[in-house]
């Protein structure tokens, strides 16, 4: 019986479950420096098979490689700029607590990275979980600077997977296969270059949706779909819109074309597009073929986290005959869901289980576009001990178009994604700012975007010389496009989405994560959330364990505003920046800078004062006596 006990607490121990009430050995690895080095260049890529084109590549390939380290590790990170122009890199969801100066936001944190330089970043693994890091200039991460970061938690650490099976059996395996999570980069792409992507909306004066393929990986097809396939998907909303332009149906690569409705009051200059923007579709098959995930039954259970890099697209992912069992989302661990269908939007990471219970073969990885712009898939494989043969009954649950082909389909709720263990939010905000996300209007292009409702984020704020950060903050005016905090307040950030066309935002803070307290459509005229509740329905904001994340979807709406309500606590003090991470909206100017902590700012080390991060020269010194007597040594025997 004690024999018995005994297994049962190492059990528990292993997988980080009652370690309140258990005593479990300390078998943790001690923390260490890792060194994690880069070289980004350019190169030519054809991913999907349908062309090459110019791409960013780290270390020779795209996405970058993994980097991996454990939880209090601390990461020197190695950035060395072979490109032709500046850039900077931005770890995704990483806090920086002790190291706001390495957040990696040119002309907020750190000055950009010049052409042929290195920089050093240094920062600690501090919270466990998966992140990423990339390009954080000029849409670079469109052009394939990215990839993934996994910290793993320490052995004791709490985690939810009681929650997926209340089999004992199934823990063990469950904490094997997160120890090797493997990352799944899921992407739209483009045979354009960001630049070139840019300069198509400004030249053509449109918000540029349309995209050529999606990527697993950095691996893909390009897929040219017949008339009837294209008609069939096409989402019921968009016909009428359609007819009324004019037009018969959506475009050869499967987009709604730029018809003034969609784009608003400006005038546009359609006839700058070239026909492979919208039209021509490019049909290939990547030399890699689609991605393939490679499990063994013997395993029990895979564990994957979907990350999107890509610059326009929420993504929708299914894989036949396989659940989706979500247990961390952003890095946070949660109440586990299990779905069939999760919606991984730009900065977002969803962490899942896959149970290994299926017939031996190759089960079909879905991937497709969540907006009504454009119909447009991708696919990989899920592959059991090597064996490509398709499975003997698959069962899709989603079409290539993202359209649901079972009524019974379970799609993940942003709403329900509870950490765990519970985070309750602050009762209070000490602080408010509002913020109303909508086109600019003219005189400004269609193309432009503000997040504070009447002014765009000036780009220019990349070359700041010096940043935000190494400056006094008292002498930095709080604007619209400022907003200054101090330590320990609770600050609450609210969303108003304008409308007719209210689109699901991607909002990122830098920093640290934030509860999503409550979200609603219409409109939000109250000041303050604690106004709002007084109004509205019991039920609308969360208190008790509101989501934990820091990638935030804004409400999607037709026909009306929609509205998110955000609280953090300001215990990261620094300069970071709050923007939706459509790579085209932040270039056009969704986006604002937060000065937390002003009260308490840091002092920035002289090593990226001055020397990019890395430890001052040390020079030798001269021996001048020695020196002087060698000298008068030396004219005297000339004389």
């Amino acid at each position: 019986m004690v024999n018995l006990i005994r297994a049962a607490a190492a059990l528990c121990c292993s997988i980080g479950f009652f370690k309140r009430s258990i005593n479990c050995p300390q078998t943790e690895e001690a923390n260490k420096v890792v060194r994690f080095e880069i070289q980004v260049s350019k190169g030519q890529v054809n991913p999907t098979g349908a062309g090459f084109r110019t791409a960013i590549l780290t270390n020779g390939t795209m996405p970058g490689p993994t980097l991996r380290v454990n939880q209090g590790d601390t990461v020197e990170f190695l950035v060395h700029n072979y490109l032709d122009e500046e850039t900077a890199v931005h770890f995704h969801g990483i806090t920086q607590k002790k190291t706001p100066w390495a957040d990696g936001t040119p002309g907020t944190s750190q000055p950009l990275i010049k052409q042929g330089a290195s920089y050093l970043y240094r920062w600690e693994a501090d919270e466990a979980g998966v992140y990423f890091y990339h390009s954080h200039n000029k849409g670079q991460i469109m052009d394939g600077l990215y990839g993934a970061i996994v910290i793993q938690a320490p052995q004791s650490s709490e985690r939810p997977f009681h929650y997926v099976s209340y089999e004992p059996s199934d823990w063990i395996p469950m904490r094997e296969a997160e120890k090797k999570v493997l990352p799944l980069m899921v992407s739209d792409w483009s045979q354009m270059t960001f630049k070139e992507f840019y300069d198509t909306e400004r030249e053509a004066n449109i918000d540029f949706t349309c995209v050529d393929a999606i990527l697993i990986n950095g691996a893909g097809s390009q897929y040219c779909l017949d008339r009837q396939s294209l008609d069939s998907f096409t989402n019921p909303l968009v016909v009428p819109v359609l007819k009324q332009a004019g037009y018969d149906g959506i475009t050869d690569k499967g987009c709604v074309p730029p018809v003034q409705l969609f784009q608003g009051n400006y005038t546009l200059h359609l006839d700058n597009l070239p026909d492979t923007a919208y039209n021509k579709c490019i049909g290939g098959v990547g030399g890699k073929g689609n991605f393939t995930v490679d499990v063994h039954s013997g395993e029990k259970w895979a564990a994957l986290t979907f990350i999107n890099p890509g610059g326009l697209y929420p993504l929708r992912v299914t894989i036949d005959n396989h659940p989706l069992h979500i247990y961390a989302i952003d890095g946070q661990y949660t109440y586990p869901q299990t779905v069939d269908q999760v919606t991984v939007n730009n900065g977002n990471r969803i962490s899942v289980f896959v149970k290994l219970d299926q017939p031996v073969g190759s089960y079909t990885i879905r991937v497709a576009n969540d907006l009504l712009g454009q119909v447009l898939g991708g696919f990989g494989q899920l592959v059991y001990n090597g064996v490509k043969e398709p499975a003997p009954e698959p069962k899709p649950m989603m079409d290539y178009g993202g359209g649901s082909l079972s009524p019974l389909i379970r799609k993940f709720d942003q709403a329900l994604a509870r950490p765990y263990p519970p985070k309750p939010a602050g009762s209070k905000a000490d602080r408010t700012r509002k913020f109303l996300i909508r086109k600019l209007g003219q005189p400004h292009g269609a193309y432009e975007w503000t997040l504070s409702g009447h002014k765009g984020f000036n780009h220019s704020q990349e070359k700041m010389d010096p940043p935000l950060l190494f400056q006094r903050p008292d002498l930095i005016e709080e604007s619209e496009l400022i907003l200054k905090t101090k330590t320990g307040e609770w600050v609450d950030l609210i969303f108003e989405i304008e409308g007719p066309f209210a689109q699901a935002h991607p909002m990122h803070k830098h920093g640290n994560k934030a509860y999503i307290i409550g979200s609603g459509i219409g409109d939000f005229p109250w000041d303050t959330v604690e106004e709002a509740e007084k109004e509205l329905p019991p039920g609308t904001f969360n208190w008790l364990d509101p989501p934990y994340r820091d990638s935030f979807d804004t409400l999607e709406g037709v026909g009306y505003n929609t509205w998110l309500a955000l609280r953090y606590k300001v215990d990261q003090v620094g300069a970071w920046l709050l923007h939706c991470h459509v790579q085209s909206h932040l270039t056009g100017g969704m986006g604002i800078t937060i000065l937390d902590g002003v009260d308490e700012w840091p002092k920035v080390p002289e090593d990226y004062l001055e020397w990019n991060g890395f430890p001052k020269p040390q020079f030798a010194k001269v021996d001048e006596s020695h020196h002087f007597g060698r000298l008068q040594k030396f004219i005297s025997d000339d004389r």
